[in-house]
This record gives C-alpha cells, sequence and structure tokens, in this order.
C-alpha cells in the first residue's frame, strides 16, 4: 500500500469515526453543538469558498470588455452611465461590450494619485479619450498626449469639426538629455457641441472651455472615430434665434 492509499484510508476512517460520534450523541442539541466546537474552522472555510466561487462565476458571467474608454477631468459631470449606453448603442457595442467614461478626476488631487492613475490606464492600453478644461489641454500638450485630429478623422467629419479643432504648439523636453521637440497638437473645443449639455459639464469657471481630445495611441483608434460621429449626431447647441 503506497503512502497516498494509507492516507486516503486514514482520512476515510476518521471520517466515518466522526460520523459514528455524532451518531451516538443523544438530542440534536448535542450533535449540533459537537458540531460546531469542532468544526467551526471547516464550515467557515467551505462557506467562504462556496462565496469566492459563486462570486468569481458571477463576475466573469457579467463582466464586459471595455471598447471605448474615457475620462472626465478637471470638470464636474454629474452621471455618465446614461450618455454611455446612448454612445454603445450608437456605435453597436455587443452585449459583452461597454463604453466607460470615469468622472470625478481633478489633477492635484490625493498628491497626484489622479495623474498615476491615468498613467496606470495608459499603460494598461485602456485610454482612448479625455474631457478636460484649458489646464489639462495644456498639461498633456506639454506631453504630446493628443492625437492629431486633422489625420485621424474622415475627410466628412473633420469638415464638420473644423471650426472648433484647437490646434496649440508644445515643446516637450527630455529630462535626461535635455533635448527638445516641438509639436502641434490638436484637440476638439465642446462647448458649442449638445454633448457637453448630455453630460452637464462644468468647470472652475462659467466661461471655462471645454475640450475633448483623443489619447495619441488609442487601443480602440475605429471607436474613436465613431465617437466622433455620435457628438455630430447629437448635434450643436441651438439658441433661441435658431443660431449656434
Amino acid at each position: 500500500m503506497t503512502e497516498q492509499e494509507k492516507e486516503r484510508q486514514s482520512v476515510h476512517k476518521t471520517f466515518k469515526g466522526e460520523i459514528k460520534k455524532i451518531k451516538e450523541l443523544k438530542g440534536f442539541k448535542a450533535k449540533v453543538g459537537y458540531i460546531f466546537d469542532y468544526y467551526t474552522i471547516h464550515l467557515i472555510v467551505i462557506v467562504v469558498s462556496i462565496i469566492l466561487v459563486v462570486s468569481l462565476i458571477l463576475h466573469f458571467k457579467n463582466r464586459k470588455d471595455d471598447v471605448l474608454f474615457g475620462i472626465v477631468l478637471n470638470l464636474s459631470c454629474p452621471d455618465t452611465e446614461a450618455f454611455c449606453t446612448d454612445l454603445g448603442e450608437a456605435i453597436g457595442v455587443g452585449p459583452k461590450e461597454r463604453t466607460f467614461l470615469e468622472r470625478g478626476l481633478f489633477m492635484g488631487q490625493y498628491n497626484n494619485e489622479v495623474e498615476q492613475k491615468i498613467v496606470m490606464y495608459i499603460v494598461a492600453h485602456q485610454l482612448d479619450y479625455v474631457i478636460t478644461d484649458e489646464d489639462g489641454l495644456n498639461h498633456f500638450g506639454k506631453q504630446h498626449f493628443w492625437r492629431d485630429l486633422r489625420d485621424l478623422l474622415p475627410a466628412d467629419l473633420y469638415e464638420y469639426f473644423k471650426d472648433d479643432i484647437i490646434v496649440r504648439t508644445f515643446t516637450k523636453t527630455d529630462e535626461e538629455t535635455g533635448a527638445t521637440e516641438t509639436k502641434e497638437q490638436t484637440i476638439l473645443r465642446i462647448n458649442d457641441y449638445n454633448i457637453s449639455k448630455v453630460l452637464n459639464l462644468v468647470g472652475y469657471d462659467d466661461d471655462s472651455s471645454l475640450y475633448l481630445g483623443i489619447y495619441l495611441y488609442p487601443p480602440h483608434e475605429e471607436n474613436t472615430v465613431k465617437l466622433f460621429e455620435y457628438i455630430r449626431t447629437l448635434g450643436k447647441c441651438v439658441n433661441g434665434d435658431g443660431s449656434v
């Protein structure tokens, strides 16, 4: 008999012995008391294991992959759920897919925790676009962060947005070598577009500029173009006299 077989036989005998011992106890209360006295830890381990297994099953069953991921930075935005749902329907996400827009992020908050989170999104190859203010535009522009909308957008979309595409020139300096690189950066000013109203975007001041820009290497480039198509579908803000 191998050691493994001996161990199984020993466990089997112990188990049968415990069952016999419990059966010999008089009264339901005595049996339950014995189980709780000697098997509390075992029961806890079993229950926790069951909970973990069920949680993992539900997690993977309900998990949806992000097919367009953005953040709202330095702007008040009370809710993004309805926007993401409508955007998802517009770009045709599958049953296990979603679009996601995170809000409540402000530069300099919590000892640069927000900047670290954004870097994490970039490293994880998640971040597609950013909705931000002037400070956000300049902060990322100095890092040559923004994708050139003149190259990204098809001719018809560029024609529609061109009057509100902001072009800025930024110089980036390599901290190790001191070498500098100057590059134009582009971003869309969305104050006059209904997306700003749908998201209820609010800056520090009433006249704050609101911008939407695409990350230089968006993981879902095709869907970033669809984002602009959706913004065009929402249209521009119209005043009472019919003007923009």
